[in-house]
């Protein structure tokens, strides 16, 4: 199966390019277990990216309101995929939903910054609503910019390595969780934490390697820088 990384629109900054051009090779060390040789997807203005640094996406995918149209400097080893502008889904959803069709085992949703509260939120939710049917593999998604990444965690447990000095928080979605944290400033083992307590909210990790387990529904977001 491919796997995939979604350049949303945004301010791509030169000085975050090589983080950019690890991540869509699959090469970034919190991301090194993805593929290499990723498809690169443009989501509308998230071609600027492609333009400013001299590479080309697979896929442009939107209804490319942003870019007024199709850029005529496209690379001919580019597929379009043009959308009306008005819609029922976002341009992120719309690429996201074409990628799960496609069949893939991974996919980074990368955002430049966190940005406007609102597209923030409805793409954390993305994640959420879309890992929701079963598969024998779920496919692994995740929101990623160069000094965060999110992502659903749903009854399971996630490991971080060599990610000391990160902040991380989760954010409970189901009414009440239970979560243990392992090489943290703050280790706990199956504390409760209800929907809209901030306990589970900006915890360090001190270690080299370091886990979090979620029994229930919630956000994980990490800093790191």
């Amino acid at each position: 199966m491919k796997n995939y990384a979604l350049f949303l629109a945004g301010r791509y900054y030169e000085r975050d390019f090589p983080f950019y051009r690890k991540l869509a090779r699959g090469r970034v060390r919190f991301f090194r277990k993805l593929a290499r040789g990723r498809v690169r997807v443009a989501v509308d203005g998230g071609y600027r990216y492609f333009a400013r640094s001299g590479t080309f996406p697979h896929l442009l995918i939107g209804d490319l309101d942003s870019l007024g149209g199709i850029p005529s400097n496209l690379s001919p080893r580019t597929q379009v995929l043009v959308h009306p502008v008005e819609k029922d889904q976002t341009d992120t959803e719309l690429a996201l939903d074409h990628c799960l069709d496609a069949g893939t085992r991974d996919i980074d949703i990368i955002q430049p910054a966190i940005g406007d509260p609102d597209h923030f939120l409805a793409n954390l939710f993305l994640l959420a609503r879309k890992a929701r049917p079963s598969r024998s593999r779920p496919t692994q998604l995740r929101l990623v910019g160069p000094h965060f990444e999110a992502f659903y965690l749903k009854n399971n447990t996630h490991r971080f390595e060599r990610a000391t000095g990160s902040t991380v928080s989760v954010i409970p979605l189901s009414t009440l969780i239970k979560l243990s944290w392992t090489g943290t400033a703050y280790n706990v083992r199956e504390a409760c934490v209800k929907r809209g307590q901030t306990r589970s909210t900006r915890n360090r990790i001190i270690s080299g390697r370091a886990s979090v387990r979620v029994v229930g529904e919630s956000f994980l977001i990490r800093l790191t820088g």
